[in-house]
């Protein structure tokens, strides 16, 4: 994949069940290729494969049509709808499953399916009309991992997926991850906390100035290595 003086080049495949950390200083690229890959901003070339078949993403709907699914890295600006209940965001990526009829919402299945992901990422909220604003930032970040699970995804991004949150909920929404992984989602994990990276990766892609420099396998990453593939006193480009 390239974006002229974004990133140029990117090339790697991600497995069902494996976490694909990427890590690199800030700037490097990450969250750029995030946002291509779910369509928000399409490459200028390259391809995207699933499956061993090419697909065509040039928007949000197409990634979430393919599957993928993505928890950005801030949340309250790019991930939720704040001033919506609970149920409205939850619902909100796979609302099509909903409809009954032409332009009708069966509301007794959106209660259930909201009181299910309610109890799975254990959402600390007085019902589900609360509105979202007004949870902590964990339980914000478990709603938006409860948004994703609608679509069943192929793929899930999460990008900086405990930032801004406290130690209990940083361990639940770690849980969360390994969950979907070994229930056969591809993880792609961007993330600015090494130790995020190092403790959860099977394989960790390192960037820089928009290319990837190197892929580590978990068993070989250390954090003098990663810092130095980031930093560009590694080797060339893997």
């Amino acid at each position: 994949l390239t974006r002229r003086g974004v990133f140029e080049d990117v090339s790697f495949t991600i497995d069902a069940g494996e976490i694909l950390g990427f890590s690199g200083l800030v700037g490097a690229g990450r969250t750029e290729i995030a946002r291509t890959l779910f369509g928000v901003e399409p490459p200028e070339g390259g391809s995207v494969r699933l499956h061993g078949k090419d697909v065509m993403i040039r928007s949000a709907r197409d990634a979430i049509r393919h599957g993928i699914g993505y928890l950005t890295e801030d949340r309250k600006l790019q991930g939720l709808f704040l001033s919506l209940s609970v149920r409205a965001n939850i619902v909100s990526p796979s609302i099509n499953r909903f409809i009954t009829w032409p332009g009708i919402l069966n509301d007794g299945e959106m209660i259930d399916y909201t009181t299910d992901m309610i109890k799975r990422f254990n959402v600390i909220t007085p019902s589900q009309e609360q509105t979202v604003y007004y949870l902590s930032g964990g339980n914000q970040q478990k709603v938006l991992l409860g948004m994703w699970m609608g679509i069943e995804p192929t793929v899930l991004i999460v990008d900086e997926p405990t930032r801004g949150v406290d130690v209990g909920a940083k361990q639940e929404i770690y849980g969360h991850i390994y969950n979907l992984a070994e229930r056969g989602a591809a993880v792609l994990l961007i993330s600015s906390d090494l130790n995020e990276i190092l403790g959860m990766s099977d394989r960790i892609c390192i960037m820089r100035d928009g290319r990837i420099r190197k892929t580590l396998n978990a068993s070989e990453a250390t954090e003098e290595l990663v810092i130095s593939y980031a930093l560009g006193a590694g080797e060339a480009v893997a």
